[in-house]
């Protein structure tokens, strides 16, 4: 059962096509030190990806070349919802029109999803409540203030949040900004 419905369409917008600043995602990759195999499911303009493979060398000393990190960029012809790997994080700004259907397909890959949106996408339903419910639950939310100070089109709170599958404890929050 899906969450909520999304655009009619059930396809990414050109709205959806707002990359992350390399800082931001540098600083949240950071925060989170993922560790084993990493995806970003919507490449873009690289931020995350290279943000998760310099967070690898730094760490790890893995050279680009035998990382753990793996992308979908459906602009390069790979598609995340084709995508059939298991991943122990992802770590992403995703398509807002279609957040329900990509969180599913993050779910069913991830164990640690890391979401960078808008706040209202958290809190928009029921239903999407449920659907967090049943994968673990929110394990942190970080608010990064508003949507245009990461040179989004939106002046909405926006932050990080951190989903892990069987996770039941109490939800971190924080700000930074």
């Amino acid at each position: 059962m899906k969450p909520t419905n999304s655009n009619k369409t059930g396809q990414s917008t050109k709205q959806d096509v707002v990359m992350t600043p390399y800082h931001t995602a540098k600083w949240i990759v950071e925060h989170f030190e993922p560790q084993g195999k990493m995806l970003e499911p919507c490449r873009g303009d690289s931020a995350f990806y290279t943000a998760m493979q310099e967070y690898n060398l730094a760490t790890k000393g893995l050279s680009v070349e035998d990382d753990d990190v793996d992308w979908c960029e459906i602009s390069e012809g790979k598609d995340f919802f084709d995508y059939n790997g298991k991943v122990d994080w992802i770590i992403t700004n995703p398509p807002y029109s279609i957040f329900d259907d990509f969180l599913d397909k993050a779910f069913e890959v991830a164990d640690n999803v890391v979401m960078f949106v808008p706040f209202s996408k958290l809190f928009k339903s029921k239903g999407n409540d449920q659907a967090v419910m049943k994968y673990g639950d929110v394990k942190e939310i970080i608010n990064l203030g508003t949507g245009n100070t990461h040179g989004f089109p939106v002046g909405f709170l926006v932050g990080a949040i951190h989903y892990q599958r069987n996770y039941k404890g109490d939800i971190k929050f924080s700000r930074n900004y």
